[in-house]
């Protein structure tokens, strides 16, 4: 793994050999073996540029990046979700992120460096790529999809690391050993570059029912063009990259729709993780085959290192599609002291939005068959349902169920999202999009609960709320609440509840200032790079 940026540049530079396997490939370059074949050897039929991009979505496995390993110290997607306030890290504050919960961290913590590493990877195998597949005899369209197919990848990367380092080395290319050293560039000059050659390229990748099978396909190039724009408020590139999107796909159901509840939840099931929904995924297969997850690891019991919130469980809506203190179904108590670990309060989980309990693992919920009331092992009451497999917990460390990078329920969101930001546009389009994601699990259109003639700051709130509950556990949150400006506000809702509730194992911290709102460049990164600069509000 890349341990800092004159690293990462050095083994971008070709030196002449390549790691080949027959199957993914963990580590695509390979500098220091003398039995692997060289540049000149490489690069010379289509199966070396198809092993080339499969080395490329291979590192997007890494458990620092699409995966995770908690006990494995780790930071994947679950360690990043639940360093927010849709979680808690139930083991205590030592755990990779707390110190971004507690406003405590540093240049040198390991979450910040195994992030940006891991992002790196990906970058270099893409440039690796792009740089030489125009070598292999084969039809420029094919090696026009190849790049295409890199390019896309690469800029889903810098979209990972500019929404929470912001300003980083821009590197599209693989460099020189006298390159090795590269200054950071800003969001903004990246953002409009990574739009510019997506514009270009995205158009050559084949379109979904062309596209082979665990490939991207054009619209899911689209699909990470406007999670581009919408992070950077361009929104009319997110608008016009979204609607090449919409209405080619359509949202998972599970049978004949009518089970509002399983069709959120057997979404998250091995047997649909092929749904048209799913638009980009990480592939995982086990056991014993050198590709499984380990995301799913609980100890054939729900997870207890890691926990969902109450703040989270408490933004899902009742089923007429009000909040919890305002709904009339609302079954519970909202007395301080009425739900508490060893008495919860069940009737707070009747009547409830369908995808809470595809989201959370709660109170009166089956895990394999075993009921679990009072003793679930997590400090909110509020264990992780999406993404573990109590059914195959044999395999926990070697999983089989994808992860879904982007869903077709994030686009109609986001496009939503765009309009509501951009303004002009009526509001029965906006919500026309939300309502197809609520209608999906049963919950009533926005006319009918919020009404009509809505302003802009109540239509965001709307789709704000739509996609935390939507996307909960799906690497989105810091993003989400970074550029909406909501972190301060999410750090103060979850120590209201952590003082309402009793519950809570990492003390959410107050802002120290601006430093809070932006992650550092991992100290090793400025220690070995004289050219990179370290953000001025971490200084």
């Amino acid at each position: 793994m890349v341990k800092s940026t004159k690293n990462i540049c050095r083994v971008l530079f070709f030196s002449g050999v390549l790691l080949v396997t027959s199957a993914c490939s963990d580590s695509f370059l390979q500098t220091d073996s003398p039995n692997q074949p060289s540049q000149t050897t490489y690069w010379q039929t289509e199966s070396d540029a198809l092993m080339a991009l499969t080395a490329c979505y291979d590192a997007m496995q890494s458990q620092n990046l699409y995966d995770d390993n908690i006990d494995g110290w780790k930071f994947g997607f679950l360690g990043r979700e639940t360093s927010t306030d849709n979680g808690d890290h139930t083991w205590g504050d030592w755990m990779l992120g707390s110190s971004i919960s507690k406003c405590a961290s540093s240049t040198t913590d390991e979450c910040f460096s195994m992030y940006w590493n891991a992002n790196y990877e990906v970058i270099k195998r893409c440039n690796m790529l792009v740089e030489n597949v125009e070598r292999i005899p084969m039809e420029a369209e094919k090696i026009d999809a190849y790049k295409a197919e890199a390019i896309a990848l690469r800029a889903l990367m810098y979209c990972n690391l500019t929404s929470v380092f912001r300003d980083v080395p821009y590197l599209t290319k693989p460099l020189t050993l006298a390159e090795a050293q590269a200054p950071k560039a800003e969001r903004s000059q990246i953002i409009s570059s990574l739009l510019e050659d997506l514009k270009t390229w995205i158009p050559k990748i084949p379109v979904i029912g062309k596209a082979q099978k665990g490939r991207m396909s054009q619209e899911a190039g689209y699909a990470i063009m406007g999670r581009i724009a919408l992070f950077n408020q361009r929104w009319d590139e997110a608008i016009t990259a979204y609607k090449n999107v919409v209405g080619k796909v359509q949202l998972f159901k599970s049978g004949d729709g009518t089970d509002y509840a399983a069709n959120y939840a057997d979404l998250f099931k091995e047997q649909n993780e092929t749904a048209a929904e799913v638009l980009l995924s990480v592939h995982f297969k086990g056991p014993g085959l050198g590709e499984g997850s380990c995301f799913g690891v609980c100890w054939s019991a729900p997870m207890n290192a890691i926990e969902g919130s109450m703040n989270l469980c408490d933004d899902f809506y009742c089923i007429d599609g009000l909040p919890i203190d305002k709904s009339p179904l609302f079954k519970g108590s909202l007395v301080q002291g009425a739900h508490t670990k060893a008495n919860p309060d069940m009737g707070r989980y009747e009547n409830r939005d369908p995808r809470m309990k595809g989201t959370l693992m709660l109170p009166g919920m089956e895990w394999n068959g075993k009921l679990f009331t009072n003793n679930l092992p997590a400090s909110s009451t509020c264990c992780i349902r999406k993404w573990y497999t109590p059914e195959d917990t044999v395999n926990e460390y070697d999983g089989s169920l994808d992860f879904y990078v982007i869903r077709y329920a994030e686009v109609l969101l986001s496009l939503a999202e765009a309009m509501i930001e951009k303004g002009g546009y009526p509001q029965a389009e906006i919500t026309g999009y939300i309502n197809e994601v609520r209608a999906r699990v049963g919950m009533p259109a926005v006319e009918v609960v919020e009404g009509t003639n809505l302003n802009k700051e109540e239509l965001r709130a709307i789709v704000r709320h739509e996609r935390r509950v939507e996307l909960a556990f799906e690497d989105l949150r810091f993003a989400d609440l970074y550029r909406w400006g909501e972190f301060e506000n999410a750090q103060k809702r979850m120590q209201k509840d952590q003082s309402f509730y009793g519950f809570g194992v990492v003390s959410r911290g107050n802002l120290r200032g601006a430093q809070d709102l932006v992650w550092p460049i991992p100290q090793g990164e400025i220690d070995t790079n004289p050219m990179l600069e370290q953000h001025s509000e971490w200084k």
